[in-house]
């Protein structure tokens, strides 16, 4: 039985993603960028954890006056497109590191902020003990600023999805998805045999080519019985609003807040066709918006939150 480490996206096919504006991603990261700014003035050095293709390290590279700007990520294709992202006097500026947030290469209090965004810090798991590593690289005075989706639209002890996918390395993979009771995320793939009937008609099916998802056709039974090889992901943990409030109080954080995020994102996935033009046509300007709105949304009910917290 193995275990995947890591998520089923790669550096360059990520950075392609969230780059794009019919992509959700794209939507709630714009927002979260100018947010991290406003919490991080006065900084000079900030990690940005999870940092992916560098979508928010370069960001601030450019617009906030940190004067070192340091991203991690575990997957190295991910710091790989990062450091390709990077050009001209930025490079004085930033550095990516490649490690698991659970055991950061750094001294204590090395770091004035922190910021992460894209769900970065559910990986973490025990995440009570992630938090003390956090803790243990961030200075006095430091602030943390985390975004993360709610999961408001997954309900606990249920299976969320079940289907055929593509696997990383090309394989045919039928995957079930469930949402614990205890809000922990837990995926369990069954490898086909790429000689099997059922891999040979899925492999060929538009929707998985178009979509790369194909919901179940097959009763479990026959399906595990041209399962050649069976995979489990990575666990994760999506607290709620209430629970992230605790979690880092109990962790002597200070100013703790829990705000709610991705009316863009929702816009996306809900708006009619002109709100969504012109969304595409002015960014920038629904971006300043929803960061003016973020405050006053209700972090319970929203699809995404952000957290800030100040270390004393």
């Amino acid at each position: 039985m193995k275990r995947d480490r890591f998520p089923q996206y790669r550096g360059s096919q990520w950075d392609r993603k969230i780059t794009n504006p019919d992509n959700p991603n794209f939507w709630k990261y714009g927002v979260a960028n100018l947010i991290f700014v406003d919490c991080i003035k006065g900084k000079k050095f900030v990690l940005d954890l999870g940092c992916g293709t560098g979508g928010s390290t370069i960001f601030l590279a450019q617009k906030a006056d940190a004067e070192r700007i340091i991203g991690v990520d575990l997957v190295s294709s991910m710091i790989k497109e990062a450091k390709k992202n990077v050009t001209g006097r930025l490079e004085q500026k930033v550095d990516f590191v490649i490690c698991d947030a659970r055991h950061l290469p750094f001294r204590p209090s090395r770091f004035d902020a922190l910021i992460s965004r894209g769900n970065a810090f559910c990986f973490l798991v025990p995440l009570k003990n992630a938090v003390q590593e956090l803790k243990r690289v961030i200075a006095p005075k430091g602030v943390i600023v985390l975004e993360m989706d709610n999961r408001v639209d997954w309900t606990p002890g249920a299976t969320i999805s079940a289907g055929f996918r593509k696997t990383s390395d090309g394989k045919i993979a039928f995957v079930i998805e469930r949402f614990t009771a205890k809000r922990d995320h837990k995926s369990v793939s069954y490898i086909l045999n790429p000689d099997g009937k059922i891999a040979r008609k899925v492999a060929n099916d538009h929707e998985l080519r178009e979509k790369g998802y194909k919901a179940m056709e097959y009763s479990f039974q026959k399906i595990r019985k041209e399962t050649v090889e069976i995979r489990h992901g990575a666990r994760t943990h999506w607290p709620t609003a209430k629970e992230l409030l605790t979690l880092f109080k109990s962790c002597g954080f200070r100013h703790v807040q829990v705000m709610g995020d991705g009316l863009l994102m929702k816009l996306l996935l809900d708006g009619d066709k002109e709100i969504v033009k012109a969304m595409k046509r002015i960014s920038h300007l629904f971006f300043d918006v929803e960061k003016r709105l973020v405050p006053y949304v209700d972090a319970n009910k929203a699809p995404t939150m952000i957290l800030t917290a100040t270390l004393p």
